[in-house]
């Protein structure tokens, strides 16, 4: 929900207005908390902090896609209730445990890695969620939901090496 709220460049927004924001949707946090977040969420997405002046402001890349965010469950493309476990790389364990992907969400520790495991149906901002997030998530179940990706992937892959 943060991310939703942050323009892109030249625009920015401050984590005070953002904090308002966030309370006027029913999320009542506090202002370390937000800007915990933005630390967190700048490693992963393209956020930008122009610190030259304070309060800082934040923005999003202008050169950055339009970010897909889960939409649960209203936009489906497979109908059923899956199991979906996700292979994440370390650094986005505190983005799914401060911004929870859903709330009855696990999380099992790996190593370099951790599991995140959830049921809900896939959907088309699921699958937009997990390719916007790179080389840091792998699908591992439902199996269908790995090929699609998969398929994301391979016709990504083509494109840019001119046999798309």
């Amino acid at each position: 929900m943060l991310l939703q709220h942050i323009p892109r460049e030249p625009q920015k927004v401050d984590v005070q207005s953002l904090r308002k924001r966030l309370s006027e949707h029913g999320v009542d946090v506090s202002v370390r908390t937000i800007q915990r977040n933005l630390n967190e969420l700048s490693e992963v997405f393209p956020l930008i902090a122009d610190d030259r002046s304070k309060p800082f402001g934040w923005s999003l890349s202008k050169t950055a896609p339009h970010l897909p965010f889960p939409d649960l469950p209203d936009n489906t493309t497979h109908g059923s209730l899956a199991r979906i476990k996700l292979k994440c790389s370390n650094g986005m364990l505190n983005l799914v445990t401060n911004n929870p992907l859903h709330p009855e969400q696990h999380i099992e520790r790996n190593g370099l890695s951790f599991y995140l495991t959830f049921v809900q149906p896939v959907t088309k901002d699921l699958v937009a969620w997990i390719l916007s997030c790179g080389e840091h998530i792998e699908v591992v179940e439902p199996l269908s939901l790995r090929s699609e990706i998969e398929a994301h992937v391979s016709r990504m892959h083509a494109r840019y090496n001119g046999k798309g």
